[in-house]
């Protein structure tokens, strides 16, 4: 924000009042996945308060918070009223939930397996493990 104050030479109060104002601004690192929870009327006619009890309860963690482990951060938003109750989870909105609902897709989101090799080789290694310039002698060979 500091550096949008320099860039734009306005006052801080107003960088200050558009990041506190607008859901998308964060202040401070989000997880991985970053789920919003809607709040407004239409969601809390349809059980939203249920949604985010759910969600605390599971995660182990209050709106504003992100689990230990980086993952998750759970904040409050308005907006996608139409199909309550809803949630907003980084760039995907799941519609319609239930506590149950809610409870499968975090627990969803907590297995995703670790991208790159399951083999436990590194990179782009062939599967056989490293072919070049994995002893002296070919080090040798390169350097001479």
């Amino acid at each position: 924000m500091n550096k949008v104050m320099e860039v734009l030479d306005v006052p801080p109060m107003r960088v200050y009042k558009s990041a506190t104002f607008y859901t998308m601004c964060n202040q401070t690192l989000v997880g991985k996945y970053h789920i919003q929870v809607c709040t407004t009327t239409s969601c809390m006619l349809q059980t939203s308060d249920s949604i985010l009890e759910a969600i605390q309860k599971k995660l182990g963690i209050k709106v504003g918070k992100t689990t230990p482990d980086k993952l998750l951060t759970l904040v409050e938003f308005r907006g996608a009223c139409v199909n309550a109750s809803m949630v907003q989870i980084s760039d995907n909105y799941y519609e319609s939930l239930t506590p149950k609902d809610i409870e499968d897709i975090t627990d969803e989101l907590k297995a995703m397996p670790k991208p790159g090799p399951s083999s436990g080789h590194f990179s782009c290694e062939s599967a056989g493990g490293l072919t070049s310039l994995n002893h002296s002698k070919n080090l040798a060979l390169v350097y001479t």
